[in-house]
């Protein structure tokens, strides 16, 4: 329950950026829909969403989510903020553009000594971070087989046919392997990062420029008890930069910057830890001077694509004066938040682990997003031990010792 002095949420506006993924605000909103149900069930708690509309240009759009439990009733603006359109444009490139720029990439991070750091703080990720290199080296090598097979039958024209057969074979399995395990688009993402760290994405630097608008204008029209910044993955490097530019506004202003920023499942650190991130490390350090605002972390070890109990602020060389830590670190447990059947059937998927941070549980544990999100509890009182329906006078709903699993 809540801690003694700490008012329950009644009004709520949250802001999430997502991952660096071809997820646009009506994809993202029939998600939330269906994952708001198995929240519900969960918890046994009402919650219903209604969408209320998109802002300009497409780059956001808001829901309001109505909660009623045991804890109090609460209404919260979801606003998923979109960078879909950047995504498929970097993904509508020519092919031979968008390898030029992986593997410019690529040597940036090996010759900048960033890949190193990878291995040095959590060698998981670095590992992930090899994952689209080694596949198309892996490409290349069934690519040699086919050569080198022709080349066995000694056939007329030399070297025309077996190099023939050697670029077709790697063209057709790298096409159908790269695209069904994700190995282009990971290659795009790799990009992104590096040139936005470098601050050679003004299209990037324009929409979190309109973001940190809205958000400033959201806060003025309305009275909200909790303002959330929240970052998932590639989003939780994009959210530092957010806050810094909406803390900035409103103190220009002369307004209070008193919202909280929730990073989960984050991958700040592929940005922080690379030696030209001079911007995004300055960004980090301005956070921290604005004392209101308060930064949590929550990360896992069964999720390979964050940084776990990795403090992101210290190991991007950065010291503050708070006297609490910045960002206060969680270790969540995908295995206590899921029915066994469910964890059993996700766990050997990347990437549907990676999302399990902003999807339903399907077991009361005290990280759970939609909780955070939509219901009545503050940011701070999810913590370790924390179970906010559920005390020593509420006995555990029957319904989930009972019910089938779900995702």
């Amino acid at each position: 329950m809540h801690e003694p002095g700490r008012p329950a949420v009644a009004r709520r506006a949250v802001f999430l950026i997502g991952g660096y993924e071809r997820n646009d605000c009506e994809g993202f909103f029939r998600r939330i829909a269906r994952e708001i149900d198995r929240f519900s069930r969960c918890w046994a708690v009402t919650a219903s969403m209604t969408v209320l509309g998109h802002a300009e240009c497409h780059s956001s759009a808001t829901a309001q989510v109505l909660y009623e439990g045991p804890d109090g009733s609460c209404r919260s603006d979801i606003t998923f903020l979109s960078y879909d359109d950047i995504v498929r444009r970097d993904g509508a490139r020519p092919f031979h553009l968008r390898l030029l720029a992986y593997l410019a990439a690529f040597f940036d991070y090996v010759m900048s000594g960033t890949m190193v750091r990878f291995f040095q703080t959590n060698w998981r990720f670095a590992l992930y971070f090899l994952y689209p290199f080694a596949a198309l080296l892996a490409f290349l090598w069934i690519g040699s087989l086919g050569f080198r097979l022709v080349s066995l039958v000694d056939p007329p024209g030399g070297l025309i046919l077996p190099l023939v057969a050697g670029i077709g074979l790697t063209v057709v399995v790298g096409r159908y392997l790269g695209r069904r395990y994700f190995v282009f688009h990971l290659m795009d993402l790799w990009s992104f990062s590096r040139e936005h760290l470098h601050c050679r994405r003004a299209d990037m630097d324009a929409r979190l420029s309109r973001w940190s608008e809205l958000i400033n204008d959201r806060m003025a029209e309305g009275s909200f008890d909790e303002v959330l910044l929240v970052g998932h993955s590639t989003g939780g490097a994009m959210v530092l930069d957010l806050a810094e530019l909406v803390g900035e506004r409103l103190e220009t202003e002369g307004r209070a910057a008193n919202f909280k920023v929730l990073t989960v499942g984050s991958t700040s650190l592929k940005v922080a830890l690379h030696p030209a991130a001079h911007r995004a490390r300055a960004r980090m350090a301005a956070l921290a001077t604005r004392m209101q605002i308060r930064w949590i972390e929550c990360q896992a070890l069964t999720d390979i694509i964050n940084f776990y109990k990795c403090d992101p602020y210290a190991l991007a060389g950065l010291t503050h004066a708070r006297s609490e830590p910045f960002p206060q670190q969680y270790q969540v447990r995908f295995r206590e938040m899921l029915e066994p059947a469910v964890y059993k059937r996700i766990k050997r998927n990347f990437f549907r682990v990676h999302y399990q941070f902003i999807s339903a549980n399907s077991r009361e544990y005290f990280y759970d997003f939609f909780m955070i999100c939509c219901g009545a509890r503050n940011l701070e009182d999810a913590r370790p031990g924390s179970m906010p329906l559920i005390g020593n006078d509420q006995p555990r709903a029957e319904h989930n010792r009972t019910k089938a699993p779900h995702e």
